[in-house]
């Protein structure tokens, strides 16, 4: 499965699910990832990928960064219910928290859906049975 750059705009507040995939990213991320935490409560969804993923990209508060650098906060993953392997992050942008990115590790399918927290473990540490 190829990850899509192409973005399709959307307006909308998050969903309680993404709120809570998000928090629990910054809460378990990179030591500067909670500082982030303050702006989740800001933060609007303004577009998603054109791939079929999960993956969306916030506003905080209307701004979104004119720089297309990003900073990784949270780097996790998870074995979908199929077996496929998912990674997901949490990155910021100029100082804004900007995104939620889901992705396929093992290119086999695409994350439709949020991860299930409980399944989520920092990146590289999932050994394949």
């Amino acid at each position: 499965m190829n990850h899509s750059v192409s973005r399709i705009p959307e307006s909308r507040a998050l969903t309680e699910s993404e709120v809570a995939v998000v928090r629990w990213l910054l809460e378990h991320g990179n030591p500067e990832a909670s500082q982030f935490l303050p702006q989740l409560d800001q933060a609007a969804v303004v577009s998603r990928c054109s791939c079929g993923c999960a993956s969306i990209d916030f506003a905080i508060s209307g701004k979104r960064p004119t720089e297309a650098a990003m900073h990784v906060l949270s780097d996790f993953q998870w074995q979908g219910s199929q077996g496929n392997l998912f990674g997901a992050f949490v990155f910021e942008q100029q100082g804004l928290l900007a995104g939620l990115d889901l992705w396929s590790i093992d290119g086999l399918a695409t994350p439709s859906s949020l991860p299930p927290i409980e399944a989520l473990v920092p990146y590289g540490t999932w050994q394949q049975a």
